[in-house]
């Protein structure tokens, strides 16, 4: 990097917890980082936003815990742009409205270093959206005052006049609230505001783990100790409170206070987990799958030499999809090297991995597992057929299996395969270990296999005790049934929305 150039600082406003509403921009300014301080209330899968040489360096603040100063933070961001980097300074909510990022662009500005302010949702609006409380709203309230609650409300120097707000007639948003409640909402009645005022305190807005206590401005404080309301938590005093029972959209979806564990592998969770998020689950990865090439790519280089011979190519995967068109294109080959071969796909998943790559499946089963195109091969002559199976080292081998007894030539050849990660390497949920998991996601066979593994008997066994299992398809429920366990939840076919749907609606007969 070239020390006598200035880098450019990027202060991003990452939003008040759902790691979806940052913006556009935000994320654009993630993905071209060298370095990102980061603070405390952020996912940390906008890390993953950034380029993996990216230096990321945690700057959290959290009240009553040690951390860096303002003043430390401010030097950490000109050193890092004095060094050429492109600095992204990531916030959470808007790094203008009680984030201090006004004070770190005054520092940035005094060392001449050239930056941005990138703006961001605040929990004013992040969270009081979620919690289905508008701001304002025709006839209730015109206008909304935001307030630090950080400050002892009783002190008598405060900044804040207490008299003023107490008269206004707006909504008043109160951060970092939770800490100083009982004393806030009695200064308030003091200084003449409607003890009946309605109220709400939003703790942990918009993330999954929200949760929201209303009651009237007198009894608020009585009603959040009652349910253990801590921080991060938001209070909004006004008439629009009452609007919450019509507006909760967030607290009543069907998987609200769900917790799930979902055991895909890394690269294939985030669909998995944004639709159960979107249905109000709180969801905890646990990767027992780890993707890879197979230990010798001779078989499929051997084959991917010359196609010709093919009548068909069967993918039972996404993952044989990608792996097979990844070695493809290794050798400088396209989607033409299959023209002798007609294309079979598991399910309509896997179909659209094949489009990706600018094939259409010949036969897609009305069953999406491997017995639904057994079936479905069934009603055609492959006597003497040669089918090329790319599939997992450890794939099942039924399907080939059935094909060769009715004639054909199958090629079953390892395009990638399934390890088990080292179990020391997992971070165990802490919901795991608290035996607070409401229901376990398997996708594939394996990872049925491998939690065992890394869990022990004992552990599993108590998991198992108490949570529910879903399957993605058949294959897999085969293999949870034959570890002992039941499955609960099994959609009609083998896709991401549709076992998202059967899980919300496995839950909402149970509320019902």
């Amino acid at each position: 990097m070239d020390s006598t150039k200035r880098g450019r600082v990027y202060i991003v406003g990452a939003g008040p917890g759902d790691p979806r509403l940052i913006t556009c921009k935000g994320a654009e300014c993630l993905h071209i980082a060298d370095a990102v301080l980061y603070d405390e209330l952020l996912d940390r899968r906008l890390l993953d936003l950034t380029p993996a040489p990216c230096e990321r360096i945690y700057v959290g603040k959290r009240g009553g815990r040690k951390s860096h100063s303002q003043e430390e933070i401010n030097e950490l961001l000109v050193a890092h742009a004095l060094k050429g980097q492109t600095v992204v300074r990531l916030k959470g909510g808007d790094p203008l409205i009680f984030g201090r990022g006004g004070e770190e662009a005054l520092r940035l500005n005094e060392q001449k270093i050239p930056f941005e302010i990138v703006p961001g949702i605040s929990a004013a609006s992040g969270a009081s959206a979620y919690a289905g409380i508008p701001l304002t709203h025709r006839g209730l309230s015109s206008a909304a005052v935001l307030v630090t609650g950080n400050e002892d409300p009783e002190k008598a120097d405060s900044s804040i006049n207490w008299d003023h707000l107490a008269g206004l007639d707006a909504t008043l948003v109160i951060f970092m609230a939770a800490r100083k409640l009982d004393a806030i909402c009695q200064l308030l009645i003091d200084k003449g505001r409607a003890a009946n005022t309605p109220a709400a305190i939003v703790e942990w807005g918009t993330w999954p783990t929200q949760r929201t206590v209303t009651a009237d401005l007198e009894h608020l404080p009585q009603r959040a100790t009652e349910e253990g309301i801590g921080s991060p938590a938001l209070l909004i005093i006004g008439s629009v409170v009452a609007l919450r029972p019509q507006l909760n959209w967030r607290e009543s979806q069907p998987l609200f206070g769900r917790q799930i564990l979902i055991t895909r592998s890394k690269e294939q969770t985030s669909p998995l987990q944004a639709g159960l998020e979107d249905r109000g689950a709180t969801v905890y990865s646990l990767p027992l799958l780890e993707i890879a090439p197979p230990d010798d790519w001779g078989p499929l280089d051997t084959a991917i030499a010359d196609l010709s011979p093919y009548q068909w190519a069967v993918f039972t995967s996404p993952n044989s999809v990608r792996f097979f068109f990844q070695r493809l294109h290794h050798h400088q080959k396209d989607a033409r090297a299959l023209y002798t071969c007609r294309v079979a796909a598991v399910g309509t998943t896997t179909a659209q991995h094949l489009q990706e790559y600018g094939i259409r499946a010949d036969l897609l089963p009305d069953e999406q597992s491997q017995q639904g195109l057994a079936t479905a091969f069934a009603t055609m002559d492959v006597s003497g057929a040669r089918i090329l199976f790319p599939a997992s080292s450890i794939g099942r081998p039924q399907l080939a299996e059935t094909l060769r007894q009715r004639g054909a030539e199958v090629d079953h050849i390892a395009a990638y395969q399934n390890c088990a990660p080292a179990r020391d390497a997992l971070d165990l949920p802490p919901a795991l270990l608290e035996n607070k998991v409401d229901m376990v996601v398997f996708a594939s066979p394996s990872s049925v296999e491998h939690l065992g593994q890394a869990l022990g008997q004992e552990q599993t066994a108590r998991l198992f005790s108490h949570a529910h299992i879903a399957s993605i398809g058949p294959t897999t429920a085969d293999a949870v049934r034959q570890s002992g366990q039941r499955v609960d939840v099994q959609p009609a076919t083998s896709r991401i929305d549709a076992l998202v749907e059967a899980i919300a609606s496995f839950y909402g007969q149970q509320s019902s």
